[in-house]
């Protein structure tokens, strides 16, 4: 039997599971609780990273059947720079055995603009007690009642969030954000750092880099280019800070994927 690791409802989903299991029901059938839940999706990956299942929701998204899905890892469905977070969450969960709660996640969507979603990752076990493979919820951050994901959150936040998803391409300070959400900088501070975990002009930092990413892996652009098009001064305060966050230069993170 495979078993959950829940911080807060351990022992109430154990017994849940273990009654679907007395009476000869799917455990999995436990899912479609998320198919009335909106704008939420659900999935159950192995311990080699590939999916075993999602609810219907979370097919459209990828547009391809449960028969087409299973088996396929997150580098056969997303670009390369999402897979790597993916991924490198995964192994944490696998490493540490403990659940990760409310990873943010960038997305660029078709006209370039990111979104956002919140994914908490829970490992799974076998009777051995062995981490046998993980299963998660993706939820957008913001408006949960919306099908498609975009950012809703009608109040200061919402409006300095907005601002970013809008401009973090442009030049941006912390004076513009205040100015759009009408809050003081303390108070905008402290709302990034309560919903993001970050202070608001790492929020756009970290905006510009995931962009960067993707055009790092997507096109030939020179590295002064991508740095001007997603905000950077110049290519030198691209590079010190693009390091600082992926640990790695720009140049390098392109090579080491392949694609030079």
């Amino acid at each position: 039997m495979v078993r959950t690791n829940f911080n807060v409802s351990t022992k109430s989903i154990l017994h849940v599971t273990e009654w679907f299991e007395s009476n000869q029901c799917n455990p999995l059938l436990l899912s479609e609780l998320f198919e009335d839940l909106p704008g939420v999706s659900f999935f159950i990956k192995d311990k080699e990273h590939r999916l075993v299942m999602v609810n219907d929701g979370f097919l459209p998204r990828l547009g391809l059947s449960q028969e087409e899905l299973f088996g396929k890892t997150d580098f056969d469905l997303f670009p390369a720079r999402l897979a790597e977070h993916f991924r490198r969450d995964d192994r944490d969960i696998f490493e540490t055995k403990k659940a990760k709660l409310n990873i943010l996640e960038l997305v660029f969507n078709s006209q370039g603009l990111p979104d956002w979603y919140l994914t908490n990752k829970y490992p799974l076990f076998n009777d051995r007690g062995d981490v046998a493979g993980l299963m998660g919820t993706v939820r957008p951050y913001g408006d949960g009642e919306k099908k498609e994901l975009k950012w809703e959150r009608d109040d200061e936040i919402g409006r300095a969030v907005n601002h970013i998803r809008n401009h973090f391409r442009s030049e941006m300070a912390i004076s513009d954000l205040v100015k759009v959400s009408g809050l003081s900088h303390r108070k905008l501070h402290r709302g990034f750092v309560e919903l993001f975990g970050v202070a608001p002009m790492q929020f756009i930092t970290r905006t510009r880099i995931e962009a960067a990413c993707d055009d790092l892996l997507s096109s030939t652009k020179k590295l002064s280019v991508i740095a001007k098009e997603n905000g950077f001064y110049d290519q030198s305060s691209f590079t010190q800070l693009f390091r600082r966050q992926m640990k790695i230069t720009p140049l390098k993170y392109r090579k080491q994927r392949g694609f030079i």
